[in-house]
């Protein structure tokens, strides 16, 4: 082989091993460490849990109104409506729901909660007067909350999550909620409301 094949082999060699590496390392810098994730999604949560005459009642598997069918409409949806939303948390939303997931008992919420099991929650709304039991079942919680899964973008200061509440038989809401994170704080930025009854 020649010295010129040789120079030129180990020059491509070098270029691509220094491409490679600052690829990776834009890569994890983008990317937010799981613990830090998983510590700013129970500080959204805490944002929505108002301190009650006894622990807040929470849906243990997570939930966004999003059918099947109307996913698209549904990003549409907020895509206009919530201003100045970024299409990385929108994704990191739809990738971080794709199924219901179990909320995990001991999270950090600032505020004592129940964590209330589809099982649960089956048994007291088969009942007529399901809203009553509900409260006598768990007093001071006047009925209970529906979380999904935060979407975050890259550098945890934004943040879309679903929240619906339940007080009783025709009682209730669920809205889409943007946030943003301003001095250590997550402050509420924008909602749209998706249902009513």
């Amino acid at each position: 082989m020649s010295d010129k094949f040789i120079k030129t082999a180990i020059c491509l060699v070098l270029f691509i091993s220094v491409f490679a590496c600052s690829s990776l390392g834009t890569a994890s810098a983008n990317t937010p460490n799981p613990a830090n994730v998983e510590k700013e999604e129970q500080a959204v949560y805490s944002f929505f849990i108002n301190p009650t005459d006894g622990p807040a009642l929470i849906l243990e598997n997570t939930f966004t109104s999003m059918s099947d069918n109307d996913v698209e409409q549904t990003i549409e949806y907020i895509k206009s409506d919530l201003d100045g939303i970024s299409k990385e948390t929108i994704n990191n939303f739809l990738n971080r729901n794709q199924e219901s997931t179990k909320l995990s008992s001991t999270m950090d919420l600032d505020s004592p909660y129940i964590l209330l099991t589809s099982e649960k929650l089956k048994e007291i709304a088969s009942q007529p007067n399901w809203g009553q039991l509900l409260t006598e079942r768990y007093p001071g919680s006047y009925g209970y909350t529906i979380f999904s899964r935060v979407g975050f973008n890259s550098t945890l200061d934004q943040a879309l999550i679903y929240v619906g509440y339940v007080g009783g038989p025709l009682m209730g809401s669920g809205s889409y909620y943007l946030l943003e994170k301003q001095n250590g704080e997550w402050i509420l930025k924008d909602q749209i409301e998706v249902w009513i009854s």
